[in-house]
């Protein structure tokens, strides 16, 4: 059973407190009564006072956290040390995790698995969790020649192999059919990542079978999203998926099936929504999302797209789930030499 990272007991160990379970339920006893007795002297005022104050700073600490976001890159030998260093430079800062969303090699570096095991300890070495999202350059275009003219649903299993079974660092969903798709829930946010290429996806059953993937787990995680639990949602994907086309109507944009989904979103769920992605490579703030049937620009949803090759950088995320605007974005540029 999914269980939110914020609380860190097993079922069993949720029995155990604060009743038996042999010398913990004790020691919670005598600390539940040692606790009462304090509370039973303090004047009333008193008593109201501090337990405002526990309550306040349990709130806060429960509501913010920060996390990174990048990716597209590193796409050259130069860029796989500047990764290192970026790496690096996130290890000083209290980051929840590191969300790369995709695109760890160019589109004309070889899709072999020297490659990706060459990326696999680029991500191990990050003091923080990475949670990993594939972009199009990692498997769907593997079919040109200067990347080794593999198929690309059997470099997408190659990559699910190596990236996206082993256990995580943090609870961690995957999806069973599409490992790399993801959910969690941490401070009152609920977190989606699914498989959202750039690139054109061939006309065949396999393409299918990963867009009906993508929109089953966007709803499974809709019908999730427990108001009493969920303030928030960040949904992380690899693709610019043509928001200015597709609030014009155009019928013909790549992802539309996406972002039509997208859409009933923003007007069935009126929380704050936080959409990820990468691909253009254009650090940029905004709220893109319309409903092309309206006109209605949904102000509750924002969009943040990463930096990519050549301009590196990533940009970190503050959230305080709480707050009516719940994220604040601090971008870092990475210079070069």
């Amino acid at each position: 059973m999914f269980r939110p990272a914020f609380f860190p007991y097993t079922e069993e160990d949720r029995h155990c407190l604060p009743g038996g379970c042999g010398k913990t339920g004790h020691v919670a006893r005598r600390i539940r009564t040692a606790v009462q007795r304090v509370f039973r002297r303090l004047k009333p005022l008193k008593r109201s006072l501090l337990l405002l104050a526990a309550v306040t700073l349990g709130a806060q600490a429960d509501d913010r956290l920060s996390f990174a976001v990048w990716g597209d890159m590193p796409y050259s030998r130069v860029e796989r040390e500047l990764a290192a260093d970026l790496l690096a430079e996130q290890a000083g800062q209290p980051l929840a995790f590191s969300l790369h969303i995709g695109d760890l090699k160019s589109g004309n570096q070889p899709c072999d698995d020297a490659l990706y095991a060459d990326r696999h300890a680029l991500l191990a070495g990050s003091r923080h969790p990475v949670v990993l999202l594939p972009g199009d350059n990692d498997w769907l275009d593997c079919t040109r020649a200067s990347a080794g003219g593999h198929d690309p649903f059997e470099r997408l299993e190659a990559l699910r192999k190596r990236f996206f079974t082993a256990p995580a660092a943090f609870p961690l969903h995957r999806q069973a059919a599409a490992p790399e798709n993801t959910r969690w829930l941490s401070h009152g946010v609920l977190f989606i990542g699914v498989n959202l290429p750039g690139s054109p996806l061939p006309d065949n059953a396999a393409a299918r079978e990963l867009r009906r993937n993508v929109l089953h787990w966007l709803d499974e995680a809709a019908a999730l999203a427990d108001p009493q639990t969920v303030r928030a949602t960040v949904i992380a994907f690899h693709a610019h998926p043509g928001f200015v086309a597709h609030a014009r109507g155009g019928a013909s944009v790549r992802h539309a099936w996406f972002l039509d989904r997208l859409v009933a979103w923003a007007k069935h769920d009126r929380r704050p929504l936080l959409l990820i992605h990468g691909d253009t490579h254009t650090h940029r703030v905004d709220k893109p999302l319309v409903d092309p049937a309206t006109g209605e620009r949904f102000e509750h949803v924002t969009r943040l797209e990463s930096h990519g090759s050549p301009w590196l950088g990533w940009t970190r995320v503050d959230v305080d789930s709480a707050a009516p605007a719940p994220f604040r974005f601090q971008p870092y540029r990475l210079p070069r030499d």
